[in-house]
């Protein structure tokens, strides 16, 4: 599966006048806007595929299918759709014949935040940044005006050419951010899922909530009030995985935001992630990665 790692080179290198900061930040707006740009337009994104930066869709009207995971995403008004690094996304074709979608696509790396650079730490920060779910929010009138109002202004500021405009990009990208985790905090508003799919978002939630103490599937099950084979059903029946599997995929994040810390030594990393042995964790990482933690540590960031 094809994993798009450059956000220019996701839209076929064709915004070399914009600016890009380094590649970190990217925002598009769609529809009802004089020039506007196309949302999707190349063929192969009708194929699954994956990227390494995050999205957030700030969504006035959309009719187009998408699938993001294992969630269909079939039409929206006021909403907010929130996708992770590395989830699998796939764009289908118009589900009306009129072309009225409008709004904004956010891109951007974790590491223009500067403060928060690895992934595990914007989701740690930022909760609705899942892993395994697609958030998908309704907002109110008066959210959507706000969000939308520090879209425009972010969409304004990247097209720009005044001084300290990363700066500047970087604070409304924080405001937005906080924004929306006051929105959706306690997953109000969220767009109504089957039961596993409710369950895995709580899981997921509550993997984030542990402050990086990495429990077992029968403990998250106990902090959830459901038995642990209910859990590990649900999770398989919404992701395809198991909740095991799951919980390691958060820690292997975690992991690589330890590692990225070079003050940290390997030893100080396996026991900051509860392993009493170096040589488990180093068996551990290189499992779940494919190398040593070593050699993670010198490729560049």
């Amino acid at each position: 599966m094809k994993i798009y790692k450059d956000i220019k080179t996701y839209f076929l290198n064709d915004l070399d006048a914009i600016t890009d900061y380094n590649n970190q930040f990217y925002i598009k707006s769609f529809g009802k806007r004089k020039g506007t740009e196309k949302l999707y337009h190349d063929p192969e994104f009708l194929e699954p595929h994956k990227r390494d930066f995050f999205e957030m869709g700030i969504i006035a009207q959309h009719n187009k299918n998408m699938r993001i995971g294992e969630q269909d995403f079939k039409k929206m008004t006021n909403g907010l759709a929130i996708v992770s690094p590395f989830q699998t996304i796939s764009y289908g074709e118009n589900n009306s014949d009129a072309d009225d979608d409008s709004g904004y696509v956010i891109y951007f790396k974790s590491s223009i935040l500067d403060s928060l650079k690895q992934p595990y730490e914007v989701q740690n920060q930022f909760p609705f940044f899942k892993i395994h779910t697609l958030p998908l929010y309704y907002l109110s009138e008066d959210d959507f005006i706000e969000i939308s109002t520090l879209a425009e202004a972010l969409y304004q500021e990247s097209r720009s050419s005044e001084v300290n405009s990363l700066e500047m990009i970087r604070a409304l990208l924080f405001q937005l951010l906080y924004k929306v985790k006051r929105i959706t905090h306690n997953n109000e508003g969220i767009v109504p899922l089957n039961r596993f799919d409710v369950i895995m978002a709580k899981f997921e939630n509550a993997i984030l909530a542990s402050n990086n103490n990495f429990l077992s599937v029968n403990a998250y099950a106990s902090k959830l009030n459901i038995s642990p084979i209910y859990l590990s059903e649900c999770v398989k029946r919404a992701t395809g995985q198991s909740a095991q599997k799951v919980i390691i995929d958060y820690k292997v994040l975690h992991s690589k935001t330890l590692l990225h810390q070079k003050e940290l030594s390997i030893s100080e990393v396996a026991d900051a992630l509860g392993f009493n042995e170096v040589a488990n964790f180093n068996q551990f990482f290189k499992r779940n990665v494919g190398i040593t933690a070593s050699k993670f540590r010198k490729l560049p960031n």
